[in-house]
C-alpha cells in the first residue's frame, strides 16, 4: 500500500495541467495525503522515484530534489533518524483559471478537511507538508488562494 502511495506521488508531480476543480489528477493527490511521515523510508522513495537529481547533505538534514516537467519535488530527511521531515512540491503552470466565488462558500474552517478541499479545488499549484501542518496555494488569474491546515483540517484560508 505504501508503494502505491509513492507511485501516486510520482504521478502527481508529473502533471502539467492548470489547477481546475475538474482536474483528473486530484484522486492521485488524495491518495498521497494518506502517507504518514513516520513510515516513509529513503529506500521506498528511491525505488519509486529513482535517484534524486540533486542532493544536499548537512548535519541536521538531507534534502533531495526531483524535477519532472514543470514540477519540482523537495524531500527533507532528518540525518540522524532518516525520517521524512517535510516534503513540498511546486507546479509551474503557465495557464491559470479564473477563481469561482461560489467555491469559497464550500470551504469552512474546522469542517473542511484536506481531502474535501482537493475534491473541491483540484490539484494545488504548490503544497508543503511538515508534521501536523499543511499549506496549499492555488494560483488563479487575478488571485492566489492560500489554505492552511492543521492535522489535515482547514484552519483558515485567504484569497489575495
Amino acid at each position: 500500500m505504501k508503494k502505491v502511495m509513492f507511485l501516486m506521488l510520482v504521478i502527481v508531480f508529473a502533471i502539467t495541467c492548470p489547477c481546475l476543480a475538474t482536474d483528473h489528477y486530484s484522486e492521485d493527490l488524495l491518495s498521497l495525503m494518506k502517507l504518514s511521515h513516520e513510515t516513509a523510508t529513503q529506500e521506498q522513495v528511491t525505488t519509486l522515484l529513482g535517484q534524486p537529481a540533486r542532493m544536499e547533505e548537512g548535519k541536521k538534514r538531507t534534502v533531495w530534489y526531483y524535477e519532472r516537467a514543470n514540477t519540482t519535488l523537495v524531500i527533507s530527511w532528518n540525518s540522524k533518524s532518516l525520517q521524512l521531515e517535510k516534503f513540498s512540491f511546486n507546479n509551474n503552470v503557465v495557464e491559470k483559471s479564473v477563481f469561482d466565488q461560489n467555491t469559497s462558500k464550500r470551504l469552512q474552517s474546522g469542517v473542511t478537511n484536506i481531502t474535501d478541499a482537493i475534491k473541491i479545488l483540484g490539484t494545488p499549484k504548490d503544497m508543503t507538508i511538515k508534521g501536523m501542518t499543511q499549506e496549499m496555494h492555488y494560483a488563479y488569474q487575478n488571485n492566489v488562494l492560500r489554505l492552511f491546515f492543521r492535522n489535515k483540517m482547514l484552519v483558515d484560508y485567504t484569497l489575495y
